[in-house]
């Protein structure tokens, strides 16, 4: 008789409770295999997303049983989603959208996002120095998942370098390592309900790689009209796949080969004073309140 294949993903227990929990559980038509959370790894390459609990066959499994503290409540959802899109199954978690799961859900809609990889342990080894290297190149950018403002994003230029970064920085989120798109400046665009309603080209001044305004940038606010019809349509294609109603979406050109990609999705986008992003978030309230009236 086959037996049914399941993987417990996230019990936290210590590993003698683990053994006893395994010796118990594991019927005759049940084959039980557990994996720590920590395990957990995605990399998105080209636009293709791949994942991997401590390099298993996760197709191999018939179900997948993911359990999930307050820490990780955002890699047992990056996981579902994972799975979700492989038609594996298993339990749905609590939905804990971040920036990680932004990637996520544009990649699956054929947005272009810098390759990536993510590991929620912060173990480090050759392994996955040479897989950060192969899949993100060097120079690379880390970030974590709940950075804001340019904060707690680095550019990394050596292997040594990754390693130390994860060390000194890991604690906050684990770590995210994406490839660095060579640029001038990128465009902040400002959609509401589906449609542009501003855009501001926002130029670096002594930072080295980003264009973030609390770290020095200036901006240069642009007719619509004015934006290439790209960066617009990418613009609102992300604001969609992540249903958003309003959102800034930081889209960024690549110097070398003149493709667009999107480094972030700001639900709760900086408004400048006097500035098109302003009466962008006045016609977006007047709008909401016509709706309302109308319903």
């Amino acid at each position: 008789m086959e037996k049914y294949s399941v993987l417990a993903v996230g019990i936290n227990s210590t590993q003698e409770e683990k053994a006893e929990i395994q010796k118990h559980l594991k019927l005759d038509s049940i084959d039980l295999d557990i994996a720590s959370i920590k395990d957990v790894y995605f990399s998105i390459i080209d636009g293709k997303i791949t994942g991997s609990i401590a390099n298993r066959d996760l197709k191999k499994y018939n179900y997948i049983l993911i359990q999930s503290g307050w820490n990780t409540t955002h890699i047992a959802y990056l996981l579902h989603l994972y799975l979700e899109s492989e038609n594996i199954p298993h339990n749905k978690p609590n939905i804990h959208n971040t920036k990680l799961s932004d990637i996520f859900f544009l990649a699956s809609k054929g947005i272009s996002v810098p390759n990536t990889f993510f590991q929620n342990g912060l173990k480090i080894d050759k392994g996955k120095i040479l897989n950060i290297e192969k899949i993100c190149k060097l120079p690379c950018i880390y970030k974590t998942v709940l950075g804001s403002l340019g904060s707690r994003v680095h550019l990394i230029d050596s292997k040594n370098k990754i390693e130390e970064m994860i060390k000194d920085n890991g604690r906050y989120n684990r770590y995210i390592f994406q490839e660095f798109i060579s640029n001038d400046f990128d465009y902040r665009v400002v959609v509401a309900n589906d449609k542009v309603s501003s855009v501001c080209i926002r130029r670096r001044v002594q930072d080295k790689y980003r264009n973030n305004v609390a770290l020095g940038a200036t901006e240069e606010f642009i007719d619509i009209e004015d934006t290439p019809k790209d960066v617009l349509e990418m613009a609102i294609g992300a604001s969609k796949a992540l249903k958003l109603d309003w959102a800034g979406i930081d889209i960024v050109t690549d110097n070398n080969t003149n493709r667009n990609y999107v480094l972030e999705v700001n639900r709760r986008p900086g408004l400048t004073e006097k500035s098109s992003e302003i009466s962008a978030m006045y016609s977006y309230i007047k709008e909401l309140a016509f709706q309302n009236s109308v319903e």
